[in-house]
């Protein structure tokens, strides 16, 4: 699974604990394959099944569990060497207990179930959704939700074969994970009889209903189709190029050919995250999947390519090898993303993915104290969800780590020999470290269990006296926070020259204090070479003033990114102050790469949104469109023929600062201009500044634009072109107006997916947050019931107001009494208050440092 914007105890402690809870099937009965048979019409509210399910009771029992969300039970029965008629009980938990009046005895079962459920409206289970009006079923069943369209044992552990046969209108198309055996026609319904699946989890399980287009995908050892909506199979065409080449190089790398007997890519167009890896039959967000390649970007088609690549990566690892349980999903996730990011940077070098920093995205967030390590025990689908988004990209960042430390070679043959040993079966994390470890002859567990399994990270502080480099670790905090000690098992790589001559140091951190002697004496230090390391660093003002002196040169452009961010959490942690950040920052807006003076350009104006206030709020607009100048004036504010990407990418950061932060007329007054050629005709604007021109102009639109916005998200057919006028109709300013696009989220024209979008610009300027908020607290059922449900706690993220105590108070103070009905409230009021006090903090201390620099 992608998301478009996942644990401490050993497995067997975690497996137990969340075994003896009581959201996990009690184990007394076991399945060994399943049939489902369900009639679907897309034009209806509801659906109706049957299911047959093969299992095996294991001990005397009067009942036995399975999973179960929002269908009711017709008719339940027991078939053996006794049959028994089962009554059925709904509990809570999303489990079904189906009781008989006589002991069931041990022994091998039919279980056959009747049932009718509605299609969900939500983007979870088997759901409804309109495109251009025209009604669409899909799926997605994880986390836990193949429980809402049929009864099943809904758990990763439960690995078994499914067969579907779907009943549908002849004027539907139906998909399904395997290949179709036969097909007949009863009147004006179709009856579609389906292969049966290899042995998959249930969350796997897929189908999709409805009038699709599709084209064939060639170049494959198996058929495959880009399947859309109407009227999009032409936007197809990038994917349908990419998915053979991504599919041949993981092959290549696993050295197993891919297993299921088709390979299907879906255009979903509502769907909750980016996309899902559903053997042969793989979802993904339209836009996503979809490119008009007149407008297309190169972030666009990276995008395109690395979603892909890390759902096929998932037919390996995850599909073929399953976790037997939730709390390695983190691993799912992480190794996913991992592989996506090598396959990406191999087949499509010009994207420059390598200089991608998925560590750089979360360590603020890790650094918490109320952030859990990304393996930990899971008892709910909150658990679960709770830190997701760290696991991608800390769990991907580690294996990284802890493949340059043991080498490409020896960490592809560890993975080869763990997919061969578990194909087809379930395994835990622990068997990859054994894996990765003999393939090494390295204690590779011992590393990783010390990243995944306790949260934050090193701080690694370098000191030098002569050849001779001392190095300390501690756990990273923020400043004035009182954090238990720890210490990792670190891979440290110490990049240091002097004059032509640059060399690399590599020490396995144990303790908290090692040393390490240098080849010769080093005129500067860089302590993360190749910037791969998940971990901070620190060293003295003289140290860093030369590791700055000598960046431009001797640090390549993957490293100077890594700076500026390690730079950015020193202040955090309260090494360096604000005046000290911005100044070597303001060093790097002028760098020789684009990508990097575009992310010190992104870091200064996050300084503006933490200190902005009423004592500098006019010094900021000048100050933005001093720094942005220099790239500005080398780069120019409009395209240039034939430029490379990164420069189009760094003038988009350039025109939305002028715009949005130095509030210049002439790009506000292009950006009106070009928002109306892009209703008229997208590909005559330019694709980089499309976004910022749309969103500049609504900021500054008037009710006839809204219209305007509205009136192409509804008809027009290329998804990316509806996601940006869902995004720009955000940013709307005047208070009717910001009214009349909230109120819009809630009506069915705006799916549960979309609904994120919306509220995605509404805390630009704190006139706009205060609207928003006053509006989230007015209409909290309804926009918690338009959500989909698993991202419903995450709602005081949006009621809370930068570094407000007042607003976090009435957060806390609204939300607390909900906590009984939603408890994901809970762990969310917990975050959101250390992140708000970390942020008071860090106002107070710095405050007076930033004013003094803004004045020079």
């Amino acid at each position: 699974m992608f998301i478009k914007s996942l644990l401490t105890l050993s497995v067997a402690v975690a497996v137990t604990s969340a075994h003896a809870n009581e959201f996990v099937l009690e184990k007394l009965a076991k399945p060994s394959s399943q049939q489902v048979s369900l009639t679907l019409d897309p034009a209806q509210e509801s659906f109706n099944g049957m299911t047959k399910i093969t299992l095996e009771v294991l001990r005397p029992t009067n009942y036995i569990e399975l999973n179960g969300v929002a269908y009711a039970t017709q008719m339940a029965k027991l078939l053996g060497a006794e049959n028994c008629d089962l009554s059925t009980e709904m509990l809570k938990t999303g489990k079904v207990k189906f009781s008989c009046d006589e002991q069931i005895q041990p022994g091998k079962y039919t279980l056959k179930v009747d049932f009718t459920a509605p299609y969900n409206r939500q983007s979870v289970g088997l759901y409804k959704t309109l495109d251009q009006g025209v009604p669409y079923l899909f799926t997605q069943f994880e986390m836990s939700d193949a429980r809402r369209a049929f009864p099943v044992f809904d758990e990763p552990s439960y690995k078994i074969p499914f067969q579907l046969t779907i009943t549908a209108p002849s004027s539907q198309k139906v998909y399904a994970n395997t290949p179709e055996l036969k097909t007949t026609i009863n009147g004006d319904m179709t009856t579609h009889f389906f292969d049966k699946t290899p042995p998959i989890p249930s969350y796997l399980v897929a189908m999709a209903v409805g009038p699709f287009e599709e084209r064939e995908v060639k170049g494959m050892p198996i058929p495959g189709r880009v399947i859309t909506p109407q009227g999009k199979i032409h936007l197809g065409e990038y994917a349908e190029q990419a998915i053979p080449k991504v599919l041949a190089a993981l092959e290549s790398y696993f050295g197993i050919p891919y297993v299921y007997k088709k390979l299907d890519s879906v255009a979903v167009p509502e769907f909750p995250f980016g996309a899902m890896e559903n053997a042969g039959l793989v979802t993904y967000r339209e836009d996503i999947l979809l490119l008009d390649l007149a407008t297309a970007t190169r972030n666009k088609k990276q995008r395109n390519v690395s979603i892909i690549a890390h759902e096929l990566a998932h037919q390996w690892y995850g599909n073929l090898v399953t976790m037997k349980w939730w709390n390695d999903l983190w691993l799912n996730e992480a190794f996913a993303s991992w592989m996506a990011a090598k396959i990406t940077a191999q087949l499509n070098p010009e994207f420059e993915s390598h200089l991608d920093l998925p560590q750089n995205n979360v360590m603020a967030l890790d650094a918490r104290l109320s952030t859990k390590p990304i393996r930990k025990p899971i008892k709910t689908e909150a658990d679960i969800m709770d830190g997701l988004g760290l696991a991608y990209s800390k769990g991907s960042s580690v294996l990284a780590m802890v493949e340059n430390w043991i080498g490409e070679k020896a960490f592809q043959q560890g993975i080869r020999a763990y997919l061969k040993e578990f194909s087809y079966k379930n395994a835990e994390a622990a068997d990859l470290w054994q894996a990765l470890g003999k393939a090494s002859n390295k204690d590779v567990a011992a590393v990783l269990k010390s990243f995944i399994e306790q949260s934050s990270f090193p701080l690694i502080k370098v000191t030098q006296q002569g050849k001779t480099i001392s190095i300390n670790q501690s756990r990273f905090t923020n400043a004035g926070v009182d954090a238990p000690a720890q210490l990792w098992n670190v891979p440290v790589a110490i990049k240091y020259g002097a004059g032509d001559k640059v060399k690399t140091a590599n020490v396995l951190l144990t303790k908290a204090n090692q040393t390490v002697e240098l080849e010769f004496e080093a005129e500067w230090i860089y302590p993360d070479q190749g910037a791969l390391g998940y971990y901070r660093w620190v060293m003295d003002d003289q140290q860093f003033a030369a590791l700055i002196d000598n960046a431009a040169q001797s640090l390549t452009v993957r490293e100077r990114l890594a700076l500026l961010s390690a730079a950015d959490a020193l202040l955090d942690a309260g090494v360096i102050s604000a005046a000290h950040l911005m100044q070597t920052l303001e060093a790097f807006v002028s760098d020789k790469h684009p990508r990097v003076a575009n992310t010190a350009l992104g870091y200064l104006a996050a300084q503006k949104r933490t200190f902005e206030d009423e004592s500098n709020q006019d010094l900021w607009p000048e100050f933005i469109r001093k720094s942005i100048m220099p790239a500005a004036k080398q780069y120019g504010l409009t395209a240039k023929v034939d430029e490379d990407a990164a420069i189009a990418q760094l003038r988009t950061q350039v025109v939305t600062r002028l715009g949005f932060d130095g509030e210049d007329k002439s790009v506000i007054n292009t950006a009106k201009a070009q928002a109306r050629v892009y209703l008229n005709n997208p590909e005559k604007v330019d694709p980089y500044l499309a976004s910022t021109y749309l969103n500049l102009a609504a900021f500054h639109g008037d009710k006839n634009l809204l219209n305007a916005y509205i009136n192409t998200f509804k008809t027009t057919k290329d998804p990316q072109v509806r996601t940006k006028m869902l995004a720009a109709m955000s940013y709307f300013a005047t208070p009717e107006l910001q009214t009349k696009v909230l109120n819009y989220s809630l009506t069915d024209d705006v799916t549960a997916s979309d609904m994120r979008t919306i509220m995605s610009g509404q805390m630009y300027t704190k006139a706009r947050e205060a609207l928003f908020i006053s509006w989230v607290y007015e209409n909290y059922d309804k926009v918690a019931a338009n959500l989909p449900p698993f991202f419903v706690p995450n709602l005081p993220y949006f009621t809370t107001s930068g570094c407000s105590a007042s607003s976090l108070a009435k957060t806390q103070s609204f939300f607390m009494s909900k906590i009984a009905d939603e408890p994901g409230y809970a762990r969310t009021l917990s975050k959101l208050e250390e992140s708000v006090n970390n942020c008071i903090s860090l106002k107070e201390r710095e405050l007076d440092s930033v004013n003094s620099f803004l004045k020079r």
